[in-house]
């Protein structure tokens, strides 16, 4: 339950009057990148793998991306109710680019999983597979990686094993090119348009809406924040689904979306509470105030805050 001396249903009205309904958005602020490929055994081995190396140059381009890992989001006994590959759908699903090395047998894994899951995923998946078997005629080149370019993935070739990844000019150019998409006003993956439906709860648009919330109310406890987001919406509960509008086969907790935020960096938890440093970088989607009234908002909930809890 709310703290009523603090979200005062006088505050929960006025979000309210600031909801953003129905405006399509330009947001270009977090993009996620997942990266897949060979595992690593800690993150000083990180930074010299084929992953760490693009995640570097993809930083070099823009402050705006943030850097999905499967690695530092599952861990043994994460949640009996999902299993991993229903887990990495779900990042997937989250996620502006997928960059899979297809570099050991959980790559391939990974890749087969893609390849045949969704066409959602393989029109912003990068396969990128060792220059060496370019000619090469195998069952992962001809099967599962001729399937998803079928379906609008991308195929790039470089040199994976020896270690001079961004010697190759085509993978350079497609992470150049993915990287002015994500500024770009034209592209789809920046319109994004608020929930107004609790059985069809957009879950990549309602991570954007969690940071706006968060922008506004923080320091908040993550209980009070879902318990917020329901109120302000006028929702009894919701239901995730994915950008095709359909339900994903397991559950998406709300437990994994602050993970996620939490990994990426977008996000401070200590303990129960939520913070966030990335005031200059998050875009209103949920609400439609104006800068001035976005102050005086959390201004006002700061000094209850304060004065009912001493924070």
């Amino acid at each position: 339950m709310l703290d009523s001396k603090i979200y005062s249903n006088e505050m929960i009205c006025n979000m309210r009057l600031h909801l953003n309904k129905s405006d399509n958005r330009f947001i270009t602020c977090p993009k996620f990148v997942f990266l897949c490929g060979k595992a690593f055994q800690n993150y000083n081995r990180y930074k010299s793998t084929n992953r760490g190396i693009v995640e570097r140059y993809l930083k070099s381009k823009s402050q705006d991306i943030f850097i999905v890992l499967s690695e530092k989001l599952w861990e043994e006994g994460f949640d009996n109710d999902i299993d991993l590959l229903t887990f990495e759908e779900f990042l997937a699903e989250v996620s502006d680019a997928i960059i899979l090395f297809a570099e050991s047998p959980g790559s391939y894994c990974e890749l087969g999983a893609f390849s045949y899951a969704d066409k959602l995923f393989s029109n912003k998946l990068i396969i990128v597979i060792d220059d060496k078997y370019k000619d090469n005629k195998s069952f992962i080149i001809t099967g599962p990686t001729a399937k998803a370019k079928k379906n609008g993935a991308k195929v790039v070739y470089a040199s994976v094993s020896s270690g001079d990844l961004l010697s190759s000019i085509d993978l350079i150019t497609i992470l150049d090119e993915k990287s002015m998409e994500f500024s770009s006003k034209s592209s789809s993956c920046n319109k994004r348009t608020p929930n107004v439906n609790q059985n069809s709860v957009f879950v990549n648009t309602f991570i954007l809406e969690l940071l706006n919330l968060i922008q506004i109310t923080q320091p908040i406890t993550r209980k009070d924040l879902l318990d917020l987001y329901k109120r302000v919406k006028g929702f009894s509960g919701f239901t995730f689904v994915k950008s095709d509008g359909r339900e994903f086969n397991n559950e998406i907790k709300y437990s994994y979306i602050i993970k996620l935020l939490n990994s990426v960096g977008l996000i401070d938890l200590n303990g129960e509470v939520i913070s966030s440093n990335l005031f200059d970088k998050s875009q209103q989607l949920m609400f439609n105030y104006t800068k001035t009234e976005e102050n005086k908002e959390r201004n006002k909930l700061l000094c209850r805050k304060y004065r009912h809890k001493g924070l």
